[in-house]
């Protein structure tokens, strides 16, 4: 998380303050639309300022750096996606983790669709930025996103344990890795083959939210619907949940 001074939710009490605040705002807005409207290369200092109607130097009285910006954005994009998996979650009470996971499996997509340049520019492979700047909006997310989904995950574990390799199974060098995602994302108490099964289950997300956002089947498959509804079948029935087909559409 960013410094307060550095766009890192400044709490605004006074006027100054507030106005700060706002014109902080702007600038994180303004570095969207030039995301979406333009690709990564079109978020420059000079063309926020533009946009805001600032000189460049003044957008360092927030930000030290362009990458620090680009950081801030990123937050904003996780944390907006977060809200949208937790709302999708709230609908369920947390006595059915199941149906909250599932939720949150169909409204991944939703939202990665909705918002397909934001969507490229923190989860991307190979990324649109690199070096540090890369290393900190994975870390952002994975703990964000893991977190939101592993929350739930472990609490479908602790109420009805479902099938996973046994440790003996799982090779030195990767146990080691999930070791590292398991204290990461929080999951802690659950045996490795569980926190793989976990990684495999987003991989299936993962997958097919790029094959949508990213156009790499395209041409044969325009709608990608039906197959994020067959990807969130295929993780249900992996995780031993029971699959039901999603709401019909609330009409006007």
């Amino acid at each position: 998380m960013l410094p307060a001074a550095f766009g890192g939710g400044v709490v605004a009490t006074t006027r100054r303050e507030r106005l700060r605040a706002a014109l902080d705002r702007d600038l994180r807005r303004s570095a969207r639309r030039l995301l979406v409207g333009g690709g990564i290369d079109a978020v420059t200092l000079a063309a926020i300022a533009r946009e805001v109607g600032i000189t460049p130097p003044a957008i360092y009285r927030y930000y030290r750096s362009r990458d620090d910006l680009l950081l801030a954005l990123a937050e904003d994009l996780i944390g907006e996606l977060v809200g949208e998996l937790r709302a999708a979650a709230a609908k369920f009470p947390d006595e059915r983790p199941d149906q909250q996971i599932t939720a949150m499996i169909r409204a991944f997509p939703a939202w990665a669709t909705r918002n397909r340049a934001e969507f490229g520019f923190v989860f991307a492979a190979p990324p649109p930025v690199a070096g540090h700047l890369h290393r900190e909006i994975t870390e952002a997310w994975t703990i964000a996103v893991g977190g939101a989904f592993g929350e739930r995950y472990l609490r479908l574990w602790e109420q009805q344990p479902f099938e996973v390799p046994d440790e003996s199974e799982l090779e030195f060098g990767l146990s080691k890795q999930l070791e590292g995602y398991r204290s990461v994302v929080r999951l802690d108490p659950m045996p490795l083959g569980a926190i793989l099964v976990f990684v495999e289950c987003w991989s299936r997300i993962y997958a097919s939210i790029s094959f949508d956002v990213f156009g790499l089947l395209s041409t044969p498959f325009p709608d990608m619907s039906v197959m994020h509804e067959r990807m969130c079948r295929a993780i249900c029935e992996r995780l031993g949940i029971s699959y039901e087909l999603p709401a019909a559409p609330e009409r006007d």
